[in-house]
């Protein structure tokens, strides 16, 4: 188990999706070997596989279901299909979200009793993760 505090200053550099799971790049970019060879990634990754939000102030930016929800520039329709990158809502306001100007970073960490977990960033940008199981699963 990770130390959370440790997260604390740590930037924010990208966050995409594998599926319907978000995935979180923090801290310093490090090469590592992977089986399509040398990639760039943060030092750390969040993978967050239950309800989430990124809002600012009381506007909600950014949320787990809009991977289901079509891009401004596609259809609800029989042809949508959610799970091809750029077709989905989540694929166009994550490019804007993650611009990296200005640089964002981690300003606080909180885990509740229930493993909820709020990380407040610069910007006034606050994720927040909901654990939705009852069962002692990852999520």
């Amino acid at each position: 188990m990770l130390n959370i505090e440790i997260l604390k200053g740590t930037r924010l550099n990208a966050i995409g999706r594998a599926a319907a799971m978000c995935w979180i790049s923090l801290g310093n970019l490090i090469e590592i070997e992977s089986r399509s060879g040398l990639r760039t990634v943060g030092q750390y990754a969040l993978d967050v596989d239950c309800p989430w939000r990124i809002r600012c102030n009381s506007k909600i930016l950014l949320a787990s279901t809009d991977m289901f929800e079509p891009a401004s520039t596609h259809q609800h329709d029989e042809t949508f299909e959610w799970d091809i990158q750029g077709n989905n809502l989540f694929d166009e306001r994550v490019a804007m979200l993650c611009n990296n100007e200005p640089i964002i970073t981690v300003q606080s960490i909180e885990l509740s009793p229930t493993n909820d977990l709020k990380i407040i960033f610069s910007n006034n940008y606050i994720l927040e993760v909901f654990v939705c199981g009852s069962t002692d699963v990852e999520q």
